[in-house]
């Protein structure tokens, strides 16, 4: 299920160059899921690894908003597979 948040966070991240030609990734209603790199694909894979890495450190701390987040994701994929 971990993997299907992550996933539907990719779906909706914006790929965008900057004025040094760099790939500037993000998920744009998340400031911290962001990323750049030379070219698309290791912008993406760079992306990912900060979404894995904000949400393990989040999810540590219990930060109540992202746990409430995935806890609804996870609702609504039960509900849409149900």
């Amino acid at each position: 299920m971990f993997k299907r948040y992550i996933s539907y966070l990719l779906e909706k991240a914006v790929y965008e160059k900057d004025e040094n030609w760099y790939i500037l990734a993000k998920v744009p209603w998340y400031q911290w899921f962001f990323s750049q790199w030379e070219n698309l694909e290791q912008a993406r894979e760079n992306l990912i690894d900060a979404i894995e890495g904000v949400l393990f450190f989040k999810i540590q701390h219990n930060d109540k908003k992202i746990i409430a987040e995935i806890k609804h994701f996870i609702w609504q994929e039960t509900l849409e597979y149900a």
